[in-house]
């Protein structure tokens, strides 16, 4: 995938940074050996031929010396070469093998005063590799392996409310924000959750898609403060992927049938339904109270919705049945059922009844919709084996 080449470019581009100047070291470390070693193999022939016109024993030479020969090298094989600059490179210094000819010691000097400066720049071109790297990190350039996760694009009004409820669903939540700034804020909301990633780009734009991995996402909430943008991020998304589920945030209702037209599969429009709120708190305020409640994941009261399966207990079980089974087992409330109808506006061609028959018979494919408690709501999952959600 595209994000994995990215991610993978970006930890090669860190990784060079830090082989170029370990690589330029250890040329200098080998090439310097092999060097001093050339020196101190010819220094050493000239001090066997001296030591031959001596005339000396070993035993003589061992005792007094030679006046008239060179220094004799104690560099005289390449693994000796080798680990004098070993020791050399290390500053430790045994002193157990060391250039004696002129040659040598320059060529030693140089090494020595060279490496002091390219170990710092070693040790800074690590430094400062290891913060780039972690500062992509950061901005999200590497990409998340998230699946079946639900993609918000925009750090707006509206996505400051709907990642927590996500989160308090248990949902893993990629976020593609326009401005690194906003990262930290994002953080905040969930700073220990592994199922929250956070990525800096452009929303319109296809680059920051593949980072939150949008071709496994479940779902895409646009939810930008710009209708424009919006638009144009929606019909991008569809292009590349025409099986997610899209959610478009509008900031002007009449836009509605631009957005469904583009194969947006829900719109919201938060001033008409914070209107209907208004309007149902001017003469029933406890009502307007319980939707909001209710529709908050962060309550300890919520509305979910389950989806019948052929193995689902439910098939084939009445409204009642299934009230009366949750009554006696402390489970959530019924409280409407959706079945497919292709006629239906809006919600994929589902058609929500609340309030169902209690004749009702529940068949595979449809969506129960309960009300109660995370612990009611586990009790039905529980016991009609249904899982939460479409």
């Amino acid at each position: 995938m595209v994000h994995k080449a990215e991610g993978a470019r970006i930890r090669q581009i860190v990784l060079l940074k830090i082989a170029g100047p370990v690589f330029v070291v250890f040329f200098l470390y080998v090439a310097t050996a092999f060097a001093v070693w050339g020196f101190e193999t010819a220094q050493n022939r000239n001090f066997e031929e001296a030591f031959i016109e001596s005339g000396l024993s070993d035993e003589e030479y061992a005792i007094s010396g030679c006046d008239t020969c060179p220094r004799e090298p104690n560099i005289k094989r390449a693994d000796d070469a080798l680990w004098w600059s070993t020791v050399t490179l290390g500053t430790i210094g045994y002193g157990d093998h060391f250039p004696v000819s002129l040659g040598g010691r320059l060529t030693a000097g140089l090494f020595i005063m060279t490496t002091m400066v390219f170990i710092a720049i070693v040790l800074s071109g690590i430094q400062s590799a290891v913060i780039d790297y972690n500062r992509m990190r950061w901005l999200g350039m590497t990409g998340t392996e998230l699946e079946e996760h639900v993609i918000v694009c925009g750090w707006s009004n509206i996505s400051k409310v709907a990642i927590p409820e996500l989160i308090a669903a248990g949902r893993k939540v990629a976020v593609i924000c326009e401005d690194q700034n906003e990262i930290a804020l994002i953080k905040e909301l969930d700073e220990s959750s592994e199922d929250l990633f956070i990525t800096v780009g452009d929303t319109t734009a296809l680059p920051a898609l593949e980072r939150v991995n949008h071709l496994k996402a479940h779902t895409i909430i646009i939810a930008t403060s710009e209708d424009t943008t919006n638009l144009i991020s929606s019909l991008n998304v569809r292009a590349n992927n025409p099986d997610v589920r899209i959610i478009v945030y509008v900031q002007r209702p009449e836009l509605r049938q631009t957005f469904s037209a583009s194969g947006v599969t829900y719109v919201a429009s938060p001033f008409e339904i914070g209107g209907r709120l208004v309007a149902s708190a001017a003469f029933e305020p406890e009502v307007a109270l319980l939707v909001d409640t209710m529709t908050s994941g962060l309550s300890d009261c919520d509305i979910q919705q389950f989806t019948v399966t052929k193995e689902s207990s439910a098939v084939g079980m009445s409204v009642n049945e299934v009230r009366k089974d949750m009554i006696a087992n402390n489970g959530a409330l019924l409280i409407a059922v959706a079945e497919m109808n292709p006629d239906a506006d809006g919600g994929e061609g589902w058609e929500v009844k609340g309030n169902p028959s209690p004749k009702k018979k529940l068949e595979s494919g449809e969506i129960i919709i309960f009300m109660g408690t995370p612990g009611e709501n586990q009790v039905v999952s529980d016991r009609l084996n249904v899982k939460q959600g479409r």
